[in-house]
């Protein structure tokens, strides 16, 4: 069973947040962060592969205006990764698929808490959200 110091987890999303800082255009980081907040209903709604399905998507659109939303899913997957150590790729949504059906119900528990750590550090490093 994985043991999370809360400081490790918070730190965790803090550092991911501003590996998305740094990657996103200075004008998409208020659309980042209200992305950000909207990942702990997304993950409960969709689950973690449809996530990096939609990294994926977004990540490779032509238009800035949208190609943030990747970063934010992909940034947020390789975060969760690092965090548990559990094997998966997070650029690859079928090995979430093909994930045994406990491990995966106990990550995409544990990503919806992260979520929720990332929506509160959110406005902190990437600003006010503004609307998508």
């Amino acid at each position: 069973m994985l043991k999370l110091d809360t400081r490790n987890f918070s730190l965790s999303a803090y550092t991911g947040l501003e590996s998305v800082q740094q990657a996103v255009q200075v004008n998409s980081r208020k659309k980042a962060s209200g992305i950000v907040q909207s990942l702990p209903s997304y993950i409960s709604s969709w689950g973690l592969h449809r996530l990096a399905g939609d990294g994926l998507k977004y990540s490779d659109a032509r238009s800035e205006d949208t190609r943030y939303k990747g970063v934010v899913y992909q940034e947020f997957l390789k975060t969760l990764k690092e965090l548990t150590k559990v094997e998966f790729d997070y650029r690859n949504p079928k090995s979430l698929m093909e994930m045994g059906i406990h491990e995966y119900t106990g990550l995409n528990r544990l990503a919806i808490e992260l979520a929720r750590e990332w929506s509160f550090w959110s406005v902190t490093v990437l600003g006010e959200a503004e609307d998508t």
